[in-house]
């Protein structure tokens, strides 16, 4: 038991090996920048698992109710927690742990950002026309909004701004709000473009949240604008690939070794370069099928398949250009590791995969998660005219009905796009 508590400790901490501190450093005169901690490292925002003390609490809780009450006749997650003793907890872990991957890439815009926390619904907001809409995603008590510059609003509210320097971006700004609910904004153009963008984070301030239980300042110095990176590199070490509606992203040394079909249903292609194989799959959505996409679906198909507790296996919900995807990271330092990225248009699931050992590839496993993470539709435009939603039966509909989850929300949205 020590020697696997040993190994989880190790492989945990190579997702955030502590390269350097958070540093965001304020020209003379201005104030310093709410809720930033040198304490914390630079690329904290890699590791998409963050467990905090009420998601452990919440967890072993579920883990012994799930023992101590089995269903008769055994549903299915019974039989799992039967077969595999910890599994109902790592599926809980799991769901709390969870982050969001915003990508944009669109027009002029070329960026991606992470937040450790999960998305239970999206939205995209048209603006002006010209500027380009605003991407929203909502988790249980924040919201994060990516786009054009939006923060004029906010200024009349804002009890605090100023300005910062950070390395990668040039005429970074802030404001803040703390009132009932706690709202930071920022404003930045990454060095390698001249498009300017804005980001909003907000929420309340609630340390018995299992999901997130930090200030939405802490996670925006931290861990947010830490993330910002434009998508560029990617074409320094990887190209497009089209099927169809469909474009996914391979190494360029990549090559197609075949196309094939699987059990009369699959379409695949397999890729193959030194240390890593590729899978593209796509198959034509059944109906009255369970959404694949879902993040919970893939949680526990890829934790019964591996029968992986003791890995600390990463999780999140992909945003690109509005369109959600469910990612799944098991990386195993000089070992075989996976990545999984499952999405969908209205006529197809694309299910990407790579199996890959780090000691043998030439690519590091921040730079092949980056690639696959990157996917688009022709017709993304129309897959998100309605909220995405993350979630789905009586949960998803308690959301709908609350008298505070979505007009909270909608109203910091509508304010924002102004």
């Amino acid at each position: 038991m020590l020697r696997k508590s040993i190994v989880m400790m190790a492989v945990a901490a190579a997702f955030t090996m502590n390269v350097s501190a958070v540093q965001i450093e304020v020209p003379k005169g201005q104030p310093p920048v709410p809720g930033a901690d040198a304490s914390i490292p630079a690329n904290a925002y890699e590791n998409y698992r963050h467990i905090n003390k009420v998601a452990e609490q919440e967890a072993e809780s579920y883990s012994q109710f799930a023992k101590s009450n089995p269903k008769n006749p055994p549903s299915t997650l019974d039989k799992l927690n039967q077969e595999h003793p910890g599994f109902s907890k790592a599926l809980e872990l799991a769901n709390y742990s969870q982050s969001t991957v915003v990508l944009i890439h669109e027009g002029d815009k070329n960026i991606r950002i992470s937040v450790p926390n999960v998305s239970f619904r999206g939205d995209v907001i048209e603006t002006e026309p010209g500027k380009g809409p605003l991407f929203a995603v909502r988790s249980l008590s924040s919201f994060l909004v990516v786009g054009p510059p939006h923060g004029k609003e906010l200024s009349k509210y804002a009890e605090g701004e100023g300005k910062y320097n950070y390395p990668g971006l040039r005429n970074a700004s802030w404001k803040f709000m703390s009132n009932n609910s706690r709202i930071m904004y920022t404003e930045f153009t990454p060095d390698d473009t001249k498009t300017t963008y804005g980001v909003t984070y907000g929420g309340w301030v609630n340390t018995e949240d299992p999901y997130q239980d930090k200030a939405p300042e802490v996670v925006m110095s931290n861990y947010i604008i830490p993330s910002i990176e434009s998508l560029s590199s990617l074409d320094n070490y990887s190209q497009i690939e089209h099927w169809g509606n469909f474009h996914y992203r391979i190494p360029k040394t990549a090559k197609l070794v075949s196309e094939a079909v699987e059990n009369e249903r699959h379409e695949v292609r397999t890729y193959e370069d030194t240390g890593v194989k590729i899978r593209v799959i796509r198959s034509a959505i059944m109906s009255k099928e369970t959404d694949n996409t879902l993040i919970k679906v893939p949680i526990i198909y890829y934790l019964h398949k591996y029968n992986d507790l003791e890995t600390p296996t990463q999780y999140a919900v992909v945003w690109n250009n509005g369109i959600p995807g469910s990612l799944v990271d098991a990386y195993k330092p000089n070992r075989e590791s996976y990545l999984r990225h499952v999405v969908k248009d209205s006529v197809y699931y694309y299910s990407y995969r790579i199996n890959y050992d780090e000691s043998k590839t030439s690519y590091t496993h921040k730079q092949l998660r980056d690639m696959i993470e990157y996917v688009d539709f022709d017709d993304a435009t129309r897959l998100r005219k309605e909220p995405q939603w993350r979630q789905e039966g009586t949960y998803k509909e308690s959301l709908e009905n609350s008298s505070i989850f979505i007009p909270w929300y909608m109203e910091w949205v509508k304010l924002l796009s102004k």
